[in-house]
């Protein structure tokens, strides 16, 4: 599952379409939001805002305003402090259980292998997994791509 951002009146081929793939998204729009508080009010109109793909967006005014904003954070530094004190606290978050295997690294064999147990190949028979939340990235890089779709698109929706 992915959002497609779609300009509504794009000035050039930069200003027409932004994808991202939910993994990458969700880390974007909560950027975004804690970047531009103000959309709050914004976002949401009509829908769920900007967790779901169900046509929400912002105008051409408030995208390009929200364009400023981000390239000001950009330029300032802002962006690369938010991306690496992420990191930071995404790489101190704790291993979880596995879920397959309850933990113990060893699972009942599938009943076309016979009785007994084998090592989890979920967790490489740790009994622990990654924590989930590492599996959404963050980098500046996609920040500045939706900078630039957001200065051409004329007004974007979701889908």
């Amino acid at each position: 599952m992915g959002m497609d951002v779609y300009g509504l009146k794009p000035a050039d081929t930069k200003g027409e379409y932004f994808r991202n793939n939910i993994w990458w998204w969700r880390p974007l729009a909560e950027y975004v939001l804690s970047a531009a508080p103000l959309l709050h009010n914004k976002v949401g109109i009509g829908g769920q805002g900007w967790e779901y793909n169900d046509g929400d967006g912002l105008n051409a005014e408030d995208s390009l305003a929200l364009a400023k904003i981000l390239r000001v954070d950009l330029e300032e530094g802002k962006t690369l402090a938010y991306e690496e004190a992420r990191k930071k606290k995404l790489a101190n978050l704790p291993d979880q259980e596995c879920s397959i295997c309850e933990g113990t690294g060893k699972r009942e064999a599938p009943p076309k292998m016979g009785k007994g147990t084998h090592p989890c190949k979920a967790c490489d028979k740790t009994g622990k997994i990654e924590h989930w939340a590492r599996s959404y990235p963050f980098d500046m890089a996609n920040v500045e791509e939706f900078a630039e779709f957001l200065e051409n698109c004329g007004g974007f929706k979701i889908n």
